[in-house]
């Protein structure tokens, strides 16, 4: 479980129903939770993407600045929170505009005190933007690539999922964007997935659910993208170059309706999907995630990648799946939390 979602969880107890979902009017930040002072008159479903951010930034636990009581001013490091919440402002409201140019990563770096020594960093993959690569023939291509341009009516697959240095047998269902995905572990069996409108997992303390305004980041998680159709919906669409693990890739960048930005990478030879990259935005600055996509398999007749290895500043997720079957009579309730728990 991301520690975003557990912060989520526990924040929203007692909150009843002052989170408004999407379309609807949000409260402020200081209606919806207790002792807000640096995002007063900020929209309430923008404070837990900015504690993922700072938690990303710093690559901590909530309990770094929190106590079990979420609105505590108990602990230094929350007060020294908020002094660099002013100073990150003023900085970019002097010198950029405004803009989040200057952020908590930009000198935290995943530390929790910032290092005045140059970094050393590997390769890092960033697309060149080209006139020549038009968005449009780039995802025709990977159509006619997988073999279809329509997403799977639904798929059943079996395999093994990598946490944490731990592997477990995986079995997952999906249906568009809905999935269920159950671990086997020598405790008990973990499950999580998303019907539609709203996230689920469980945990050795039951059930916990996901509001939709956050279940964003944990679907995309899991996607499995089988042709253009199955890929979400982005304007300002821009083409692009770029070379991933020393291949040529052709690059469709744009953002999602949630302001998301989105780059997908094709290999530049077989025209298949091989990375996805997200760029969460939130007021503070923007959290990436990654999905990498490899070992494709043709599934009555369309080519899946049966390897997911999702990348985030909390680790590592590998799901490699060793059986896939298209099955167009999924039971919806799959998607469903768990009754009972």
């Amino acid at each position: 479980m991301r520690r975003g979602y557990a912060l989520l969880i526990v924040s929203l107890t007692g909150l009843g129903g002052a989170i408004a979902l999407p379309g609807q009017d949000q409260p402020n930040a200081e209606t919806a939770f207790k002792n807000i002072t640096s995002f007063k008159g900020e929209k309430a479903g923008t404070v837990i993407p900015a504690m993922e951010f700072m938690s990303a930034s710093l690559k901590v636990e909530c309990s770094f600045c929190h106590t079990s009581d979420y609105s505590s001013d108990a602990k230094e490091e929350k007060k020294s929170a908020r002094e660099m919440i002013a100073m990150q402002r003023e900085i970019n409201k002097k010198n950029f505009g405004g803009r989040n140019q200057i952020t908590c990563a930009t000198c935290h770096a995943g530390h929790t005190h910032p290092i005045n020594l140059a970094p050393v960093t590997g390769l890092e993959v960033r697309a060149r933007r080209s006139q020549t690569v038009k968005p449009e023939e780039v995802l025709a291509a990977y159509g006619k690539a997988v073999g279809t341009a329509k997403a799977l009516p639904g798929l059943h697959l079996k395999g093994t999922s990598l946490a944490k240095g731990v592997k477990s047998p995986l079995e997952a269902f999906y249906s568009g964007n809905k999935f269920a995905y159950t671990s086997k572990t020598a405790k008990e069996d973990e499950k999580q997935g998303f019907n539609g409108t709203v996230g689920w997992f469980t945990s050795p303390e039951g059930l916990k659910v996901i509001p939709i305004q956050y279940v964003a980041q944990s679907v995309n998680q899991k996607v499995l993208f089988t042709g253009p159709d199955s890929l979400p919906k982005i304007t300002n669409t821009s083409g692009g170059t770029a070379k991933l693990d020393g291949k040529d890739s052709l690059v469709v960048m744009g953002t999602m309706e949630d302001k998301t930005r989105l780059t997908l990478y094709f290999d530049k030879v077989s025209g298949l999907l091989s990375r996805v990259t997200y760029a969460y935005p939130s007021i503070l600055g923007s959290t990436a995630q990654i999905n990498d996509y490899s070992n494709y398999k043709k599934v009555n007749g369309v080519l899946l990648p049966m390897m997911l290895v999702n990348r985030t500043s909390w680790g590592d997720t590998v799901q490699e799946f060793k059986s896939a079957k298209v099955d167009e009579k999924i039971d919806a309730t799959v998607f469903d939390p768990p009754k009972g728990k």
